[in-house]
């Protein structure tokens, strides 16, 4: 599967991951650790969601 992700740092400084067609976002100290959560974030979203 394909995501599109946003990533961008803000104004404190945390790295911002935003799964754009889930509305999934996260926060990391990195740009790196943020891409990983965001992956971990989908895969619970999808546990969540009903089929």
């Amino acid at each position: 599967m394909q995501f599109e992700v946003e990533v961008y740092q803000s104004e404190t400084g945390e790295w911002v991951a935003t799964a754009v067609a889930y509305h999934v976002s996260v926060r990391g100290r990195t740009e790196k650790e943020a891409l990983a959560r965001i992956m971990d974030a989908l895969a619970l979203h999808f546990k969540k969601t009903p089929k």
